[in-house]
């Protein structure tokens, strides 16, 4: 009908000075306590201040403990209206406590066996976090024009008026907790390695973290379509981050490696891994502002790429966003093969004549992928009051297999239903498996060599050489004639030729 929805817009401050102090400390020591036992320590401590901006051109929230009050809060005068707090020109607290302990263990059990086992254990600080804070803090009014509005009878929206209306409420499309403390990541694990008949080595490994103090974001003050708002004076429009997210992974795997020898080497290698979180991204690559925010940036849309942003569907339920973390695959398969002609006696090294010009230098290399599908999250389009833009929430589940699709579909609709008005949907972030991952790729080239200063390089590269069909990902939107269906088809065979001249 031609009458907009919603409308958001938010564009400039493109010239940020912005300026930040780092510090690290340590002290090791490596103590050979027997000829076969190693032990490693050491302590860092590790800090890196929160950004300013030359020209203090910072703008945040602040806001009241409950989220029923909020005010603009510039960094030429951090004084908070709300809370009466004074806060530092960078709007975040500086976190002094990055303290990381590491340590590294490598025993040798027996005297001039080749059976080694290792085992350490570290803390390692996300102090390049602020980066992407500082960035979001930047593009805010009063130094952007930035709006969200949704269209209502008291206030409608047309397509020649909707971006010249002024925003009413909060103007700020993102805020950040001022007492945001630096995540940080506790890394454990234990290997043994023993050597095997026929120049083989095993190599089997356990490799643990746990994240704290990861980053999440909420949209506060929203409510389902349909349900009563329970505060229309609290600000809303807003996405909120704070460091109270955390993560956990472990994953077993099983190496088997063949030396090089005679030109030949192999390695194949199995993990087993399970990685739950409800963080939105360790790196801070998923942070989203309610403004300019795709339709993803109102749910926990948890996509493979690591820049969509991720946010919870209910502020008030932030425990429902813990879920299998979008990077989670649990079972994989890596095989790298490496022959390169005329190495060592048996690898034609005595050839002479044509056949040795013709035969030698050739390297052949080959690399195998195989593992499971990588989580992806059920949507359901609709419009989240207190964002201002069309988004998306989770379906409910019916009860039905996702995997007992019809035919020509590799989803299940009937897995899924329309939320019941004024309520968010119970289906679980990251609750579907997306498809397999399958890639042979291989290559193979040779140096010639012409004479002292002159080489010339010829190098034939192949991805997907089986040409198999591998899909991307799902169309998870329940509602779409498309749920079910691939989005998109992986690279097709290619092949690539170069020849260089080094001189």
């Amino acid at each position: 009908m031609g009458i907009p929805d919603t409308v958001s817009i938010s564009f400039g401050n493109a010239d940020k000075y912005l300026r930040g102090w780092g510090y690290d400390a340590f002290i090791s020591d490596d103590w050979r306590v027997k000829s076969g036992l190693t032990v490693d320590a050491g302590l860092r401590w590790e800090f890196a201040a929160p950004l300013t901006e030359t020209q203090n051109r910072l703008a945040n929230l602040d806001i009241a403990p409950d989220f029923t009050a909020a005010a603009t809060l510039l960094a030429a005068d951090p004084h908070g209206a709300v809370t009466a707090e004074t806060y530092p020109n960078s709007l975040l607290r500086p976190d002094y406590r990055g303290v990381e302990p590491r340590i590294g263990v490598a025993w040798r059990p027996r005297a001039a066996s080749p059976l080694i086992v290792h085992a350490g254990y570290g803390i390692y600080d996300n102090t390049s976090v602020y980066q992407v804070i500082a960035t979001q803090l930047a593009e805010q009014p009063p130094f952007t024009k930035a709006l969200s509005l949704q269209n209502n009878v008291a206030d409608p929206l047309t397509l020649a008026t909707a971006f010249a209306a002024a925003p009413t409420g909060t103007v700020n499309t993102f805020a950040v907790d001022p007492n945001f403390r630096v995540g940080y990541a506790q890394v454990w694990s234990a290997s043994v390695q023993q050597d095997l008949p026929g120049s083989l080595v095993m190599t089997v490994s356990y490799l643990g973290n746990k994240g704290t103090r990861l980053m999440q974001e909420e949209l506060p003050n929203t409510y389902p379509l349909g349900a009563m708002n329970p505060c229309p004076a609290c600000p809303a429009g807003f996405a909120y981050l704070s460091s109270n997210g955390n993560s956990t992974r472990e994953a077993g795997s099983i190496q088997v490696r063949r030396r090089l020898g005679n030109g030949f080497t192999a390695t194949v290698l199995y993990t087993y891994a399970k990685a739950i979180d409800d963080a939105s991204a360790f790196s801070g690559a998923g942070l989203a502002a309610a403004t300019g925010a795709s339709t993803s940036a109102v749910s926990q849309f948890s996509s493979t790429s690591s820049g969509a942003p991720s946010i919870a569907q209910n502020w008030l339920n932030l425990r429902g966003e813990r879920s299998l973390s979008s990077f989670d695959q649990r079972n994989v398969v890596n095989f790298t093969l490496q022959y390169t002609t005329g190495e060592g006696i048996h690898g034609g090294a005595l050839l002479e004549g044509w056949r040795g010009k013709f035969f030698k230098e050739w390297t052949v290399t080959t690399q195998l992928t195989a593992g499971s599908g990588l989580p992806e999250t059920p949507v359901y389009l609709t419009n989240v009051v207190g964002t201002g833009v069309t988004g998306t929430i989770r379906p409910d589940l019916t009860g039905a297999s996702i995997t007992a699709a019809p035919a020509g579909f590799f989803l299940n609709s009937a897995a899924y239903a329309a939320p019941a008005v004024g309520e968010w949907g119970d289906a679980g972030r990251d609750s579907i498996t997306g498809p397999a991952v399958f890639s042979l790729d291989a290559s193979l080239g040779r140096t010639f060599r012409l004479n002292n200063r002159l080489n010339a390089d010829w190098r034939m590269d192949a991805t997907n050489v089986l040409n198999t069909v591998t899909f991307t990902s799902w169309n998870t939107t329940f509602g779409s004639p498309l749920f079910g269906l691939p989005n998109s088809a992986n690279t097709m065979r290619k092949l690539l030729m170069t020849f260089r001249l080094r001189f």
